[in-house]
């Protein structure tokens, strides 16, 4: 028997998705399927379209057996807090053999030396990054160049890429994913085996409909024009580029009036917490440095939505995406250090939010020999948690907690928006 683990947000899952899922089980003979998923907020710093538990849904009825999901402090980190958090909970449940994942370089070998050369950080490299670091330039545009200039001087050990291959490897978001879980894997010194799938169709940054293999965020935009209009035309694209299974249970969403989620729905929310958290606060949330604290305040008072916000603050060293991450770390009031803890600490329970038959299989096989402790009834896990004592669960566990509570805030219908769902809902069996 071999398992197949996936880390993924699926928002929503989408026909490119269906085909990677396809092509890793085919290339492994892998039997069952694992997904460690994203929950309610993302990392990219913006609110899922639909809840964890539609996703888990979607993806159980595409294929995957066990979804898992990945707690809030690592779902909305960087690539590297997302990728090693993801990659840790596939190997504390002790059953895992490989891990796929999309991207746009499927060379294992140049992954694996880039990712060795990143975790030793030799002197050259360093230095590097050192210095364009204090040129104020964003940390993945500076470890392109430090990697590619480091290449460039003493040359790759073993492998043979070209100086432009490492550049694209090293630009796109996907590949960029890719060597986090490389890194993770190596400095876990796990015995999954990785395996890069070739994506096909539009790149992510893509954002209009071309066909079947449509990117995430132009479906995410039918969705939302969808929603807005209902025009017939735009329901047949959305059609084009979901499953079957994905598509019907969106349409079951809208019927039984639940709204996507934007980053639009948050507008007030997150205006209200920044306005109402003085500059000092401010200054100890996580991903705040060098005085962003003062521009971020500022901003807004003066801004009247998040996109006005971000247009007002970003810069070539804060990225857009780094400071829709800040944002939704201000409105959690996550702070570095608790960041810092959490990491060093990593995920400290595996939750459940789906399975199949086959699922069930797999959760007996893990409780023999996983790491972490196995969440299927939340409720009985918290008071046995608070009964023991065990603050570092807690406190993970809480923002899991809060971040279902403040994301139903941005459903239209008021009868949505009850709290503590975390506790009702049961695990979601196919």
């Amino acid at each position: 028997m071999s398992t197949l683990g996936i880390i993924a947000e699926y928002n929503p899952f989408h026909n490119g998705h269906l085909y990677h899922l396809q092509k890793a089980k085919e290339r492994t003979g892998a039997e069952y399927t694992i997904a460690v998923l994203g929950g309610n907020f993302l990392q990219r710093g913006e609110p899922a379209l639909w809840n964890k538990w539609v996703r888990t849904k979607m993806a159980l009825l595409a294929g995957i057996d066990l979804v898992i999901e990945l707690p809030f402090v690592f779902a909305t980190q960087d690539a590297q807090g997302f990728a090693r958090a993801g990659v840790s909970i596939l190997n504390a449940l002790g059953i895992v053999d490989y891990i796929t994942f999309g991207c746009e370089n499927d060379n294992i070998e140049t992954f694996s030396e880039v990712a060795q050369l990143i975790r030793k950080e030799p002197p050259y490299y360093k230095e590097i990054l050192k210095r364009e670091l204090e040129k104020g330039y964003s940390y993945p545009r500076v470890r392109e160049k430090a990697v590619v200039n480091y290449f460039q001087k003493y040359g790759p050990n073993s492998i043979e890429t070209s100086l432009s291959e490492l550049t694209c490897l090293l630009k796109k978001s996907n590949n960029i994913l890719a060597l986090e879980y490389i890194i993770a894997l190596q400095s876990l010194n796990s015995n999954i085996k990785p395996l890069p799938i070739l994506r096909i169709g539009s790149d992510f940054s893509q954002d209009r409909w071309e066909g079947k293999y449509s990117s995430a965020n132009a479906i995410r935009k039918l969705i939302c024009r969808f929603y807005c209009s209902s025009e017939k035309e735009t329901l047949k694209k959305i059609k084009s580029v979901l499953p079957s299974s994905t598509f019907q249970i969106i349409m079951d969403e809208l019927e039984q009036g639940v709204n996507p989620v934007l980053e639009s729905n948050l507008n007030q929310s997150i205006l209200a917490k920044l306005r109402c958290t003085s500059v000092i606060d401010l200054k100890e949330i996580n991903g705040i440095q060098e005085g962003l604290e003062n521009l971020l305040k500022k901003a807004s008072d003066s801004a009247g939505n998040i996109e006005e916000l971000i247009q007002i603050v970003k810069s070539k060293r804060y990225t857009r995406t780094r400071i829709k991450r800040i944002i939704i770390h201000s409105l959690f009031g996550l702070s570095k250090r608790e960041i810092l803890a959490f990491n060093k600490s990593g995920p400290q329970y595996i939750r459940a939010l789906g399975m199949s038959a086959k699922g069930r299989i797999i959760l007996k096989k893990a409780k023999l020999g996983s790491k972490l402790p196995l969440i299927l009834s939340l409720k009985h896990f918290y008071k046995s948690n608070q009964k023991l004592g065990n603050k570092a669960i807690l406190r993970m566990l809480n923002y899991d907690i809060l971040a279902t509570d403040l994301y139903v805030l941005a459903y239209n219908s008021t009868g949505l928006r009850i709290g503590r769902q975390d506790f009702t809902r049961k695990v979601i069996i196919i």
